[in-house]
């Protein structure tokens, strides 16, 4: 952590960009396990990303999963397993994982802008991740998330761990913080392509998040 704000670095595919990410500070680093995603890191080349990253520091990324896989993911090796789904077309069973791997699941449901979170959910995990939306994709896309209902759940239901993700960077973490965000997760806009981590980009986000942590100590807040 840096002060109050817990570091989700994701995306990641190379095992330097994770060391740099853990030396940086991230709590977390995400890993992406589903084959269509432009970060996609095959089952074979994920050992050595996890040798660089603490276990209890990592998630693996995935989309519609099945109880079975996501056990097999945690048996990887992986801490948490963050699972996309869209609660319209109903294509993952979320009583299921919860039921097989617990607090180790992470909801990020796809929602359009303006829609309620759907708090039928909030039974099934504790940690969830709200990310923007776009059709046919889940997360990783740059845009900006919903702030507006991410502010509004997270108030309305403190007793969850809430995710702030969607285009965050350098230049706008610190208006995340402002909006009520204690937990960042940042991907796109600290990348030169997908998959391949700026170290330029990430000392910057760290530098705000710093400058955040000393205001917040020399206040007492």
């Amino acid at each position: 952590m840096i002060g109050p704000i817990t570091i989700k670095v994701c995306g990641i595919t190379r095992a330097a960009d994770a060391a740099m990410a853990v030396h940086l500070g991230a709590d977390w680093i995400g890993v992406n396990v589903w084959s269509k995603s432009p970060r996609y890191v095959p089952a074979e080349n994920r050992l050595a990303l996890l040798r660089e990253i603490p276990a209890k520091g990592r998630v693996a990324i995935t989309v519609n999963p099945t109880a079975e896989e996501a056990q097999a993911l945690l048996d990887e090796g992986f801490a948490a397993v963050q699972v996309h789904f869209d609660p319209v077309e109903k294509n993952c069973d979320v009583g299921a994982l919860a039921k097989a791997i617990g607090p180790a699941l992470w909801l990020a449901p796809r929602l359009p802008e303006g829609q309620p979170f759907p708090v039928d959910l909030l039974s099934f995990a504790q940690t969830f991740v709200q990310d923007a939306h776009q059709v046919g994709a889940f997360g990783g896309t740059g845009k900006r998330a919903d702030w507006k209902r991410f502010t509004e759940t997270l108030k309305s239901h403190p007793s969850h761990q809430w995710v702030l993700a969607g285009g965050l960077g350098p230049d706008n973490v610190a208006e995340a913080y402002t909006a009520g965000a204690r937990f960042l997760d940042l991907n796109s806009q600290v990348e030169l392509t997908p998959g391949l981590k700026s170290a330029e980009k990430l000392h910057k986000c760290v530098a705000a998040l710093h400058k955040i942590a000393q205001t917040q100590a020399t206040s007492g807040t």
